[in-house]
């Protein structure tokens, strides 16, 4: 009866450590990100949440990186109102651009459109500011959205 016994409580241990090792936190609704404060030329404080979930990363540096499993998808820039206002315009006069979709989303507006079927790119304008942001992905149209999705834009006065 010992024998027995043993042999289940082995055979417990051992599936219990193969349950253990079968965790992963990226596969049970656990939800990461890194944020930075940027001092933009413009006078403004910039931060820049991302959820860094499922392997999604962001740098530090300028221009700021969006990244998933340490392949480069979106890079992104600060833009100043004459700037951004240049971009917004290009994108509607431009013959080689599509604007895919525009509008308003937790305190930015933006326009997001495809250039040449190459480059899908994001024209932000961060409301009550000087500021504005450009993310530009040659990746794909689903990456871009993606990307701009898990970011979260955030004047700090």
């Amino acid at each position: 009866m010992k024998k027995i016994t043993r042999i289940f409580s082995i055979l417990f241990i051992g599936l219990m450590l193969v349950l253990l090792t079968g965790c992963d936190s990226s596969s049970n609704g656990v939800k990461t990100s890194k944020s930075f404060t940027y001092n933009v030329e413009t006078g403004d404080k910039v931060k820049l949440t991302l959820d860094t979930s499922d392997n999604y990363d962001l740098t530090s540096s300028l221009p700021f990186t969006i990244s998933k499993d340490d392949e480069d998808l979106t890079k992104g820039i600060f833009l100043t109102e004459g700037t951004h206002e240049y971009y917004k315009n290009a994108t509607k006069q431009g013959s080689n651009v599509k604007i895919i979709d525009s509008g308003s989303k937790d305190g930015i507006d933006y326009i997001f459109y495809n250039y040449k079927d190459t480059e899908f790119n994001y024209v932000i304008k961060i409301k009550d500011s000087n500021t504005g942001i450009l993310l530009g992905n040659n990746v794909s149209e689903e990456s871009a959205k993606e990307c701009f999705n898990r970011l979260e834009i955030e004047c700090e006065k």
